[in-house]
């Protein structure tokens, strides 16, 4: 068995940050001095089908005209990892017009800022990522100019259409603030921001110490299968996303009491995508021990295996698996999170084979 060290790195913290638009937001992250993902870039295209629509337009401020799955793999992989792949997004076109790196170096908390911030507090917290979630609170009248300034400045649509979300927007404010309220987070003004930003960097970087030397972590016994199959671009190797992550993972999962990892393994494949595997058919690839992808202060004991069976092809994901891709073994998964056991294990073993 190999092993990727003894305790894994605790993952930076995730503040949240909601509010009315243009209420500055995204101001008060900057003053933080902390590194900042602005959400609204993870808006969908213009032309994906079901956009809601308001005003004639489509209603950005709809949470299904943003896609929370992508925020939630971007953030993932900037705890983690400190490094992840974010789209640029134009407003003004509805279009995503490119990407870039986002490094936060080693920073121990990361501010995430946008109108649908509420949308993630239940799977940070789930995670282990979630340091607090806050609404910024400030007078109707300030917002309204500040957020008709900024479109009018940087010509997000038209006037009159900005004009009109403005004011339907202004008499919206209260009932928004006391619905990001309701949904968990704390009313804040903005210089009080700006304060309670800093106090917790400070509580971030005295709890990740004490984290990464003193905490056991726990070690969760687990079966990992490697599905493969001979695609356009050569082997493929099939990954899922569980629901509420932003990691990309092999099929498999966590032994129940008296299992043997063969058994698990094929249980979890039945489970996750609906399909038969014949136990003897699965290569044992051997057993490793790594930071698990999700679970902070946490490792896997895996037991590896490999199959060759041909999927079905309306593959499904399906039980706790929200997505699944199939990545060529012997290219680099760009723009995503691999799990530390695939990336460091699974991967390097199968391209050497």
């Amino acid at each position: 068995m190999t092993s990727t060290g003894t305790r894994p790195r605790p993952p930076r913290r995730i503040v949240l940050v909601a509010g009315p638009s243009g209420s500055g937001k995204g101001e008060m992250s900057r003053r933080s001095g902390l590194p900042a993902l602005a959400l609204d870039e993870f808006y969908r295209e213009l032309d994906d089908p079901g956009l809601p629509r308001r005003f004639g337009i489509v209603d950005w401020d709809d949470p299904a005209s943003w896609d929370a799955g992508a925020a939630l793999e971007a953030l993932t992989a900037l705890a983690h990892d400190g490094v992840a792949q974010v789209p640029t997004y134009s407003i003004s076109a509805s279009r995503r017009t490119g990407s870039a790196v986002m490094d936060v170096g080693e920073a121990p908390l990361i501010v995430a800022e946008g109108i649908f911030a509420a949308e993630l507090i239940a799977p940070l917290a789930a995670m282990g990522l979630l340091a607090d979630a806050v609404v910024l609170r400030r007078p109707t009248a300030l917002v309204f100019s500040l957020r008709l300034a900024r479109d009018l400045r940087e010509h997000r649509k038209p006037p009159l259409t900005l004009l009109r979300r403005g004011w339907a927007l202004a008499r919206e404010q209260r009932g928004d603030v006391e619905a990001w309220r309701r949904a968990g987070m704390r009313p804040v003004g903005l210089h009080g921001g700006v304060d309670c930003l800093r106090g917790h960097t400070a509580l971030a970087e005295a709890e990740s110490h004490h984290r990464a030397e003193a905490r056991t972590p726990q070690v969760l016994r687990i079966a990992a299968v490697a599905v493969l199959r001979e695609g356009e671009r050569g082997t493929e190797l099939l990954t899922v996303r569980k629901r509420a992550t932003g990691t990309w993972m092999q099929v498999g999962g966590k032994l129940e009491p008296g299992e043997e990892a063969r058994a698990a393994a094929v249980r979890e494949v039945a489970e996750e995508l609906d399909v038969r595997l014949d136990p003897a058919e699965l290569e044992d690839l051997g057993e490793v021990r790594v930071a698990a992808a999700n679970e902070p202060d946490t490792l896997v004991h895996a037991s590896l295996f490999l199959s060759r069976a041909a999927m079905p092809a309306d593959l499904r994901a399906r039980a706790e698996i929200a997505d699944l891709r199939w990545f060529p073994l012997h290219e680099d998964a760009t723009g995503v999170r691999i799990a530390p056991l695939m990336r460091d294990h699974l991967l390097p073993l199968l391209r050497a084979r």
